[in-house]
């Protein structure tokens, strides 16, 4: 299993991004565990623990970001976990 953490800059506030990324889970079915949050900065913080596969799908989508959304940079840091530490996958 893989935790994947990504810090999204750029205009990603305010335009639904969040959001897209809870719909974008929910129609690709996929099982995950995490949060995406916005961060004081303006930058949008996604954790997301679950398999390889899954860990792609969410990166693709979110590094592109949905319709009204320009992620400009980001950071992420992916590394293997044993165990899940979340319980489910939240907006914050």
């Amino acid at each position: 299993m893989l935790q994947m953490k990504l810090v999204l800059k750029g205009s990603v506030q305010k335009v639904g991004f969040r959001y897209s990324v809870v719909k974008h889970i929910e129609s690709e079915n996929l099982t995950v565990r995490g949060h995406v949050i916005n961060l004081p900065d303006g930058s949008v913080e996604l954790i997301a623990q679950g398999d390889i596969e899954t860990i792609k799908s969410i990166h693709r989508f979110a590094t592109k970001g949905p319709e009204g959304a320009s992620v400009r940079e980001f950071t992420e840091d992916i590394q293997e976990i044993s165990d899940f530490t979340f319980y489910d996958f939240r907006m914050g």
